[in-house]
């Protein structure tokens, strides 16, 4: 079981906390630290891949996988800050102080242009499923992201949300279907390819 730190701390000082080990933390909205566990192999495999399909599209600069921390409102898990597995950042992005030393992104910002997440196993119920499917949407929708993609190889789909008049749509494609991105219309691979089963 994932345990809270007791410390109470701001956003601010969560952003320079660093207690020497190699253990990552989320923050509370009660500001106390909640330890994240590791990703799994599949979850990084499958970035590594749609990193390398979005480089044909978007400067490879723009970006990010696992190390970027956003700050969003507690939904949910109550967890004010997200590390999304891979998101392209604007090119405004990389002039913003809080992203140059803190590798942050702050609430106020503008949003990043597309963020992707990998749903890890469990049910309808789990923390797992309610953490991508409802309290990150609910996140991700409120900052403006105006695209935002779950990838669950466990139910062998791709959800496409996309954001229109400030509420995501979506679709979800399986097997050999094309996603339609709006972000990037360059973009051109199918499900099965984003799910590596290709």
């Amino acid at each position: 079981m994932i345990q809270a730190k007791t410390r109470v701390m701001s956003f601010a000082e969560y952003l320079d906390y660093d207690d020497g080990s190699d253990i990552r933390y989320d923050l509370l909205s009660d500001g106390a630290l909640v330890e994240v566990p590791g990703e799994a192999w599949i979850n990084n495999l499958l970035v590594k891949l749609l990193s390398a399909r979005l480089e044909q599209v978007v400067d490879g600069s723009l970006i990010v996988a696992h190390v970027l921390t956003m700050q969003v409102e507690p939904i949910g898990d109550n967890r004010r800050s997200r590390h999304p597995d891979l998101l392209v950042l604007r090119p405004e992005h990389l002039q913003l102080p809080s992203l140059l030393t803190k590798t942050a992104l702050l609430l106020g910002a503008p949003p990043p242009q597309l963020i992707a997440e990998i749903v890890s196993p469990g049910g309808p119920q789990s923390d797992h499923y309610r953490r991508d499917y409802e309290w990150k949407r609910q996140q991700y929708q409120d900052w403006g992201v105006p695209e935002y993609w779950i990838v669950d190889p466990h139910r062998a789909q791709v959800v496409v949300l996309v954001l229109k008049d400030g509420i995501y749509q979506e679709k979800i494609y399986t097997g050999a279907q094309r996603i339609e991105s709006v972000a990037f219309p360059g973009v051109s691979i199918s499900a099965d390819t984003v799910l590596n089963k290709c």
